[in-house]
């Protein structure tokens, strides 16, 4: 089966936009990016495009102009750089896992809703099993990369709704053998040609978050495939959006 985010998403718009409707001010978002970086001009071009579509303001500014706020009504600010940005993202602004209070609610698990704090790229590969009703619980989730933004707070998720997280990185041994253990593979390393199909076996689903994997193989091999392009990228979106719309209530 192809998993897309497309269908996910759309659910998720449908609440944000009857909170928008019913909403007495409409908070924005607040998008810091360095110019570039070509991955992070086409996120931001993905939630221009969600945010007017959606009544929700998207105010844009380079990294160069500073992080001075701007007047109107903030419901989260994010920065899009390939590199480690020394710009701290205020509390009750962070829409995207970026603060210290957002890994401690990860770690201590059990909430029944998100928490605005939650990494968006991560929440949507929760998001996408839960849709196309993929079991989690007792099943083993195998992570290629660990990241601050994806594979370290997805390990969380994962623990938390009873997977068996494994999460491998570029010191990793063994890797198509471990990768051929999971029940679900998340390639999320942003190495394109990482994940052949040695990585792969009959029955598992596979999410290409960062386009590590052979898709042609993949697609031959295993039972369901979350493709790079339309997949993970387009619910991310819808996630960074719910969350801003969050202040809302």
């Amino acid at each position: 089966m192809l998993l897309t985010g497309k269908q996910p998403a759309e659910q998720l718009y449908v609440g944000i936009d009857e909170r928008v409707k019913s909403a007495a001010a409409v908070p924005g978002l607040f998008v810091l990016y360095d110019p570039e970086d070509k991955p992070a001009g086409w996120y931001l071009r993905s939630i221009q495009r969600a945010g007017e579509a959606h009544g929700i303001p998207v105010y844009a500014r380079p990294l160069s102009e500073g992080t001075e706020l701007l007047s109107e009504l903030l419901g989260g600010m994010i920065v899009l750089s390939k590199t480690k940005s020394p710009i701290r993202i205020p509390d009750e602004l962070d829409v995207d896992g970026t603060g210290k209070d957002s890994f401690s609610t990860l770690y201590k698990g059990g909430f029944k809703t998100y928490p605005r704090t939650t990494p968006c790229t991560a929440e949507a590969c929760v998001r996408l099993l839960d849709y196309y009703g993929i079991p989690v619980s007792g099943k083993h989730a195998v992570i290629l990369g660990r990241s601050l933004t994806v594979g370290r707070p997805l390990g969380m998720l994962l623990l938390d709704r009873n997977a068996t997280v494994t999460l491998c990185h570029s010191k990793t041994e063994n890797l198509p053998e471990i990768c051929r253990q999971a029940d679900i593979l998340v390639c999320a390393t942003g190495r394109e040609g990482l994940v052949t199909k040695d990585c792969m076996r009959p029955g598992q689903t596979l999410i290409n978050v960062g386009g590590d994997a052979a898709e042609e193989e993949a697609a031959a091999v295993v039972e369901n495939l979350c493709p790079f392009k339309g997949g993970v990228g387009a619910l991310t979106t819808a996630v960074l959006l719910q969350h801003v719309v969050d202040l809302t209530e």
